[in-house]
């Protein structure tokens, strides 16, 4: 288990908190989520489903109907589409409550979910991912993230715990090469390290699809690429 922990001032740290956890997020994903009531777990998941592609104005607290669903683009032809589930513990009694929703039927190869009061549902989900918010003013929040062993070689997680800025466990972002497109992108662009939005799905699309299969031992300068 990786812990980051993030300070955020503001909606656009959220937001660029949003995009880092987009870029590592893969379908079968599930991230519980946690935090007291305003602290923005609504907020991130909206922001989650933007930097993804979706529709946010879509986005709604799932308090009263349990369980939401979004579809999300998908830009090459593919078996089905991606949806984002979004579920809120807050009136289950435990975990044992998650079958008379389906559990099984929402979380898969089809669907990134993330669960608001997570904490209520841990036991069914041991291998999720735990992402706490708290409140340190008005605006403010500091989010701190619990990353799974199974995220360690996943491209962007490094990033994820840099920041907004590009400053990477001491190291400096820098400009790569599109792992898509083969283009050229530079350490500022928003879609980093990917070209442009298009490409960014695609590759979605290939983890979703089994496109990518590793044909040999993963080896440390792997994980190093494009840190």
């Amino acid at each position: 288990m990786r812990r980051i922990e993030r300070e955020l001032t503001g909606l656009d740290d959220t937001r660029a908190l949003a995009r880092g956890l987009a870029r590592v997020l893969r379908p079968g994903d599930v991230v519980l989520l946690d935090g007291e009531l305003g602290a923005g777990k609504t907020t991130l998941v909206r922001s989650i489903v933007g930097a993804i592609g979706g529709d946010e104005s879509m986005v709604s607290s799932p308090t009263f109907v349990v369980v939401n669903e979004y579809p999300l683009p998908v830009k090459d032809p593919g078996p089905a589409p991606l949806t984002l589930v979004h579920a809120d513990a807050y009136r289950l009694g435990g975990a044992d409550d998650l079958d008379a929703l389906g559990w099984d039927r929402l979380v898969g190869d089809g669907s990134i979910t993330l669960v608001e009061w997570g904490e209520r549902i841990a036991d069914a989900a041991p291998d999720a991912a735990r992402v706490l918010i708290e409140a340190t003013g008005e605006t403010s929040r500091r989010v701190t993230i619990e990353a799974p062993d199974a995220w360690s070689d996943r491209p962007g997680l490094s990033a994820l715990a840099g920041g907004a800025g590009d400053g990477v466990a001491g190291k400096t972002r820098r400009a790569t090469t599109c792992p898509v497109t083969g283009k050229r992108v530079d350490a500022a662009s928003p879609t980093w390290p990917f070209a442009d939005e298009r490409a960014r799905m695609a590759d979605l699309y290939r983890w979703m699809s089994g496109g990518y299969a590793i044909t040999r031992p993963i080896e440390q300068a792997d994980l190093e690429q494009g840190e």
